[in-house]
């Protein structure tokens, strides 16, 4: 039971992305590299010593 409840969880999920990416104006999300780039230089500014 538990397999289908959670493909039928997946189901809803992908349905509500999908219905929310058609009739409302939802932000692209960046390619995976980009999120990475960025976090790397999130994380460079937060680790520097502060003087």
């Amino acid at each position: 039971m538990g397999m289908l409840s959670s493909l039928v969880s997946f189901g809803l999920g992908v349905y509500a992305g999908l219905y929310a990416a058609q009739n409302y104006e939802v932000a692209k999300v960046d390619e995976p590299g980009v999120i990475i780039d960025k976090m790397k230089k999130y994380l460079d500014e937060i680790m520097k010593p502060k003087p």
